[in-house]
C-alpha cells in the first residue's frame, strides 16, 4: 500500500516539473508579446465578469426568496389562516422554518387585512406605531396583487422594539375572487449586500455600488462621503449594460465606469475602477512570473484532474452505492476492484451493509415478537384480581340476599367477559366499546355504590364508527383505581365521544384528584402495572393505537391537581365501509 501511494505521488512531481519546465522555456520566449490594451483588455473583462457574478449572485438571493415567498403564499394553511385565524400554530410552524432558510433573513411577517399579523419568531411581537397598511412594501403589494415586490434599503420598524436596515419582499395574497386576505412579508438583512459587494476586489481604489430602479443609489461602500456631498457618482454611466467601460474623467483620475441591469430585481449593479491600476505597467520580470505562476496553476490543475479522476471514480461510484443504501436499498452490493485501498474500503462497505441488513432483520422480528405480545397482553382483557373482587361481591351479595343485584352483577360480569373474548375481531364498533365500558362501571358502581358515579354521553352519530376493542377499559380503570377510589367522597366519570372532520374524539373525564405536572409529563412512559391499576396500562393502549393507525393519533392527557384528569382518544373515523390502515396489526 506504501509502495502505491508513492508511487502516485512520484508520478505527479514528474509530471508536473516536466510540464513547469516546458511552459518556462515557452513563455520566456514569448514574454514581449503581451501589451498594454491586451492587459486592459483582460483587466476590462475580468471586471465585467465580476460585476456580472455579484448581479448573478444578488439575482439567485432575490429568485430564491421569490419562490420562498409564492410558497408560501400558495400554502393552503396560509391561506385558511388569513380567512378565519384557523391553522395558526401550523402557519407559524411554516414561517419559522422558511426564515431558518437562510441566515441573512431577518423576520417573516403575515400580515392579514383585517389588521392580524403573524411572525416567524414566537417572540417578536408587532410594533403599535408601526403603521405597516401604510407602508410602502404593503401598498405596493396591495395595488399589484400579481408580482413579488423587492424595496429599496429602509429601516424596519414592523417589530417592536427593533430597528434593521432591510430590504424588503411583499406579495399579496387574494381569493378565488380577487379579494385581499392578506400581504407577505419578506425582510433581507442589508448586510447581505455589503457581504456580496465587499468581496469583489476592483484594485486598491475600486469599489461596487448598488442603483434601485428609480435611479436612486440603494449601497454604497462611501455611503459618508457621498451624504456630505464629498463625493459624486456619474449616474449617466446606469443602465448602459456595454461591455465597453465609460471612461470619466475628473479631480480624483481617471474612473471607469462599468454597468449591469438585473432583470429580476430591477437593480443596476455599477463597478468603479480607476484606469491607472488597470493599466499600470510592470516590469518584464514581473510579468514573466505572472504568467508563468498562471500557465503553471493553470497545467497543474489539469493534470491534479487527470490523475486524481483515476483515484475519484471508484469513490464516486462508492458514494452512490452509499446514497442507494441511504435511500434504504440494503440488497446492493459494491464491485469495486481498483487495485488500491478502495477495493478494501468497499468490500468493509459490503460488509458493513450485511451486518446492518442482518441487525434490522433481527431488530424486526423482535419488534414483531413485542407487538404480538403486547397484543396478546391486550387481549387478556380481565385480570384476575378483578375477576375475584366481582365474584366475591357476587357470593357477599347472595348470602345477603340481595339477589336482584346478584342477576345484576353476574349479567354485567358476563358482557364483559362476552366482549372481551370477542368473535376473534381486533376492530369493533364504538357501539360494542361502551356496551363493554357500562358493564365494567355496572360493576364498580356496585362494588363503589355511592363513592363512583358515572355518565356515558355518547353522540349517536359516533356509535357505529370502528376502534380498536378495549380502548376504554384502561382508561375508566385508570380513573377510578387513581382518580376516585383514593378521593375521600368519591367521584363522577363521564364517557364522551364525538366527531371532528376525519377524526373520532373519545374523552374520558373524573373529577379526582388530578395529577401534578411531573406525574402528567410521564403518563404515557412504559411503566410496571401494580395490583391496583390496569395491567394493559394506558401506555400501551397509547403505543397500540399509535402502532395501528400512525403517530398523528393516540392518547393526550389534561390534568390539573385536586380538580380532576381528562384522557382523550384521537382516532381516525372508520366506518364498515371505511378501508382500514394497511399498517393494522394482526
Amino acid at each position: 500500500m506504501k509502495h502505491r501511494r508513492y508511487s502516485i505521488t512520484t508520478a505527479m512531481v514528474t509530471a508536473f516539473t516536466i510540464l513547469i519546465m516546458a511552459v518556462t522555456l515557452l513563455i520566456n520566449a514569448r514574454s514581449y508579446e503581451n501589451n498594454r490594451r491586451q492587459l486592459q483588455s483582460v483587466a476590462t473583462d475580468y471586471t465585467n465578469q465580476l460585476i456580472s457574478q455579484v448581479n448573478s449572485q444578488m439575482d439567485m438571493y432575490v429568485d430564491y426568496l421569490k419562490d420562498l415567498s409564492n410558497f408560501i403564499v400558495r400554502n393552503s394553511a396560509v391561506t385558511a389562516y388569513l380567512r378565519d385565524s384557523s391553522q395558526q400554530e401550523a402557519v407559524a410552524s411554516i414561517l419559522s422554518h422558511a426564515a431558518t432558510t437562510r441566515d441573512e433573513i431577518f423576520a417573516i411577517a403575515l400580515a392579514a387585512a383585517d389588521g392580524r399579523v403573524l411572525f416567524d419568531d414566537p417572540f417578536y411581537r408587532l410594533n403599535p406605531y408601526a403603521a405597516y397598511q401604510n407602508a410602502g412594501w404593503f401598498q405596493t403589494a396591495v395595488t399589484q396583487p400579481d408580482q413579488v415586490h423587492i424595496s429599496t434599503s429602509r429601516v424596519e420598524n414592523l417589530v417592536e422594539g427593533q430597528y434593521p436596515w432591510v430590504i424588503s419582499l411583499s406579495q399579496a395574497i387574494t381569493d378565488s375572487r380577487g379579494s385581499l386576505l392578506g400581504v407577505l412579508l419578506v425582510d433581507l438583512r442589508y448586510d447581505i449586500i455589503t457581504d456580496i459587494c465587499a468581496s469583489v476586489d476592483l484594485g486598491n481604489r475600486g469599489y461596487l455600488f448598488l442603483v434601485d430602479s428609480s435611479g436612486g443609489i440603494l449601497w454604497h461602500p462611501k455611503q459618508k462621503l457621498l451624504n456630505a456631498g464629498l463625493l459624486q457618482e456619474h449616474m449617466e454611466a446606469v443602465g448602459r449594460d456595454d461591455s465597453q467601460p465609460l471612461t470619466i474623467d475628473d479631480e480624483s483620475g481617471q474612473r471607469l465606469y462599468f454597468s449591469h441591469c438585473s432583470q429580476s430585481t430591477g437593480w443596476t449593479v455599477m463597478g468603479v475602477a480607476y484606469a491607472e491600476e488597470l493599466q499600470e505597467p510592470q516590469s518584464e520580470l514581473f510579468r514573466q512570473y505572472l504568467v508563468i505562476d498562471a500557465v503553471a496553476v493553470g497545467a497543474a490543475l489539469v493534470l491534479s484532474i487527470l490523475i486524481s479522476r483515476a483515484i475519484t471514480t471508484p469513490l464516486r461510484k462508492l458514494t452512490t452505492i452509499m446514497h442507494s443504501v441511504e435511500g434504504g436499498d440494503f440488497t446492493i452490493r459494491s464491485d469495486i476492484r481498483s487495485g488500491s485501498e478502495v477495493t478494501q474500503l468497499s468490500d468493509t462497505f459490503n460488509h458493513m451493509i450485511g451486518t446492518i441488513q442482518d441487525l434490522m432483520a433481527e431488530q424486526k422480528r423482535t419488534e414483531e415478537q413485542k407487538r404480538e405480545t403486547e397484543w396478546a397482553l391486550l387481549q387478556a382483557q380481565i385480570k384476575p384480581h378483578f375477576l375475584y373482587n366481582t365474584l366475591d361481591s357476587i357470593i357477599w351479595m347472595s348470602h345477603a340476599g340481595r339477589n336482584e343485584e346478584v342477576v345484576e352483577m353476574t349479567q354485567a360480569l358476563a358482557q364483559l367477559l362476552r366482549t372481551s373474548i370477542g368473535r376473534g375481531e381486533d376492530i369493533i364498533t364504538l357501539r360494542e366499546e361502551v356496551s363493554h365500558v357500562e358493564s365494567y362501571l355496572t360493576i364498580q358502581k356496585m362494588r363503589y355504590r355511592e363513592k363512583l358515579r358515572y355518565k356515558l354521553d355518547v353522540e349517536p352519530d359516533t356509535l357505529d364508527c370502528r376502534l380498536p376493542k378495549l380502548v376504554l377499559q384502561p382508561l375508566v380503570e385508570n380513573a377510578i383505581y387513581h382518580g376516585i377510589k383514593v378521593k375521600e367522597d368519591g367521584g363522577s366519570i363521564r364517557v364522551a365521544s364525538m366527531l371532528d372532520e376525519d377524526q373520532l374524539i373519545i374523552t374520558v373525564e373524573d373529577d379526582g384528584l388530578g395529577m401534578t405536572p411531573d406525574q402528567l409529563a410521564h403518563i404515557l412512559e412504559p411503566k410496571e402495572s401494580d395490583e391496583g391499576s390496569s395491567k394493559i396500562g394506558v401506555y400501551n393502549v397509547h403505543e397500540r393505537l399509535q402502532m395501528y393507525f400512525g403517530s398523528q393519533f393516540g392518547l393526550k392527557f389534561f390534568s390539573e391537581p385536586d380538580r380532576g384528569t381528562t384522557a382523550m382518544l384521537i382516532l381516525p373515523r372508520l366506518t364498515e365501509e371505511t378501508e382500514e390502515p394497511d399498517h393494522a396489526l394482526s
